[in-house]
């Protein structure tokens, strides 16, 4: 049996549509939210932001959203947007930094280039994934950037070559398997948290909404020891930040910024990254009057607004 199929509503009719779901338009009026949907958004992304605002459960209003102006939705995509691209800056500066790190582990050690690479593949086969690597590469063998370089090392590949070709995901599971080698505790739990980075690096790829649902307890893992105790330092109390840190998108974000910060090693880029981070700030703090009445959009954005201003100081 199909679903019923919706049908497409013009900008007019989604208005009104909202306006029946207990949106009000006093921030903004009716004409100009008509032209914002016809020139800036699409309706499905816009309204995914409602999720974080609660309905009347009873009354003659049962059903309709409580003090929710379709302003907010607007204000929390363009937050969002914004927090994308700063997100995705970060984690590219990241994923950089981590290849240095592994080359500079390796280099410290008695193995070569190329030793750990076919210790890492041999590794592969016997756990039958060297199969799922040989597409990956294919992959990249006939594409425009890394095409040359796979094509010219043909399975032989050093550590400094091997890190270019392969994916972010592998990349992390080849980070883990250096830092067990190793006996790195540090760069093992590294592993772990940059699992999480790669969920957020990909939405934000993606361009998909990161802030629309902030509800607490969407997590299935626990954020790591080490940005529990970080996020301890500077002041905000163990419920505050278990409540905060046990939604997804909320704990993804924070642990980027943490590791960044542990991982990333030049001053220029940390001073760029606090400079990208505060013009952030200061655009969630624009309108951050209009959820006076609602504690999950505001509580959520200082709580991100103060990881910022005590981990990224301005001044750096």
């Amino acid at each position: 049996m199909y679903k019923e199929l919706k049908p497409m509503l013009t900008p007019s009719e989604l208005i009104e549509h909202l306006d029946k779901k207990g949106v009000k338009f006093e921030l903004i009026d009716k004409e100009d939210a008509k032209k914002y949907l016809e020139e800036n958004n699409n309706y499905f992304k816009l309204v995914s932001y409602r999720k974080n605002f609660p309905k009347y459960e009873n009354g003659e209003n049962a059903g309709k959203y409580i003090d929710l102006d379709f302003k907010m939705l607007v204000d929390l995509s363009i937050i969002d947007m914004r927090l994308r691209k700063t997100m995705l800056n970060i984690v590219l500066d990241l994923e950089h930094y981590a290849k240095v790190k592994l080359l500079s582990k390796i280099e410290n050690t008695s193995k070569d280039g190329y030793t750990i690479v076919e210790e890492y593949i041999q590794d592969l086969k016997n756990k039958d994934e060297y199969d799922y690597l040989g597409k990956e590469l294919e992959k990249n063998k006939s594409g425009t950037y890394c095409g040359d370089l796979v094509t010219k090392y043909d399975g032989e590949y050093p550590i400094w070559v091997f890190v270019e070709i392969i994916p972010f995901g592998r990349l992390i599971k080849f980070y883990r398997f250096v830092a067990n080698k190793l006996q790195d505790r540090k760069m093992i739990d590294e592993s772990y948290m940059l699992m999480d980075v790669r969920e957020l690096r990909n939405a934000c790829a993606h361009n998909n909404c990161i802030i629309n649902d902030l509800k607490a307890n969407t997590s299935r893992y626990t954020a790591s020891y080490r940005v529990l105790n970080e996020v301890a330092k500077i002041g905000i109390s163990k419920k505050i930040r278990d409540n905060k840190l046990s939604n997804t998108r909320i704990k993804q974000i924070v642990t980027l910024l943490y590791l960044n910060k542990n991982i990333v090693t030049s001053e220029g880029i940390l001073k760029y990254q606090a400079k990208i981070l505060h013009e952030l700030k200061d655009r969630i703090e624009h309108h951050i009057d209009y959820y006076n009445t609602n504690q999950l959009v505001q509580t959520n954005l200082n709580f991100l607004n103060k990881i910022i201003d005590n981990w990224y100081n301005n001044n750096i």
